[in-house]
């Protein structure tokens, strides 16, 4: 039995370039709405230039964006297998302008809490789509955003969107991470899907004359971050199943591995720069989706309300001791370090 929905996209846009990637975004969009009780509006960008030439032409510019309107129906329909509940229909948008101010308006405009895009890769000859659309869009949206990056199998056709098996939370438990455990918990749970908390230990670049000592902290960091993760999962709620990982190494390699096998959505609150996503192209979130086809679901980072967020927010709060944020940070490693080797030498 599906569990109510725990959380809010209740208004979803997805942008489409007639394209198969598109298709994939739109599937992902539409089955989202269906989990969250949402409702999709599915949107098209004319070229200015195509318009101002239509405008010449017999029929002039208003047949130009109806015969847009009926191409556009006609590719929702063609995309998907069975169409929406009636009370769920899907809305269309075809606008004129710059695709990605366009998008940004148009998302204000109908208060969007999710925006649902196609991504065609990050780097190569892939990447003209996302790169003159999508990475601007994503740049500067201040809403959540699901990114669906291209199926690496037979173009996705036969896989069911969203069938979300298990959900990846990416944690930074020296910082702020307690709003990313509960917007995680209520995805894992709409989706009935497990939810594995990760943490990734920064490897310490140590010179030669320390690395012996260093050891021994290390394997303490490590054992200190595992326990906050099983108190972590102790705080949330029995039904949900829940596992935890820590890891060693780059962040977005590590958390590309754990994509592999079954179904994954990893979600993620991402903190600096412009947008949700952040500004750097070297961020988490654009290499997971460089290297995996697993769709990545990224929050804006801000406080959560609600009773059930702030009693959540209270228990969880206590998973993390100051001295496991110390030891995480590396800080107690280096400094015995360093006072092990002024005894040494007195």
């Amino acid at each position: 039995m599906r569990r109510a929905p725990a959380t809010a996209f209740r208004s979803i846009l997805c942008p489409v370039d007639f394209s198969a990637h598109a298709r994939s975004a739109l599937r992902h969009a539409v089955a989202t709405a269906d989990r969250f009780g949402g409702r999709v509006t599915v949107m098209f960008v004319n070229d200015p230039l195509l318009a101002a030439a239509a405008g010449t032409m017999s029929g002039g510019r208003r047949q130009f964006v109806q015969r847009t309107r009926v191409e556009l129906a006609r590719f929702v329909k063609r995309a998907l297998a069975t169409p929406p509940h009636a009370d769920n229909a899907i809305a269309i948008v075809v606008v004129t302008g710059n695709p990605a101010e366009e998008i940004l308006r148009t998302a204000k405009r109908l208060r969007s809490d999710l925006v649902v895009i196609g991504t065609q890769g990050l780097s190569g000859f892939r990447k003209v789509f996302f790169g003159s659309t999508t990475e601007r869009v994503l740049g500067r949206i201040t809403v959540s955003v699901l990114a669906v990056p291209p199926s690496k199998g037979a173009r996705g056709a036969t896989t069911e969107p969203m069938a979300i098996q298990r959900v990846i939370a990416p944690l930074d438990l020296a910082g702020e991470w307690q709003s990313d455990v509960i917007r995680a918990a209520k995805v894992a749970a709409a989706f009935d899907a497990e939810l594995m908390l990760v943490h990734v230990l920064a490897q310490v670049q140590t010179p030669p004359w320390l690395r012996s000592t260093v050891g021994p902290s290390g394997r303490r960091r490590t054992e200190a971050a595992r326990k906050a993760l099983e108190r972590l999962q102790a705080k949330l709620p029995p039904d949900l199943k829940t596992t935890a990982r820590v890891l060693e190494g780059d962040p977005a390699h590590e958390i590309t591995r754990l994509t592999v096998g079954s179904p994954t959505l990893v979600v993620m609150s991402l903190r600096g720069g412009a947008g949700v996503w952040g500004a750097r192209r070297g961020a988490i979130a654009y290499q997971v989706l460089t290297h995996s086809s697993t769709p990545v679901l990224t929050f804006p980072r801000r406080r959560l309300g609600g009773r059930f967020a702030a009693r959540l927010s209270k228990a969880v709060s206590h998973a993390l001791s100051e001295r496991d944020r110390i030891e995480l940070a590396g800080i107690d490693a280096l400094l015995s370090s360093a006072s092990a080797r002024k005894r040494a030498i007195r």
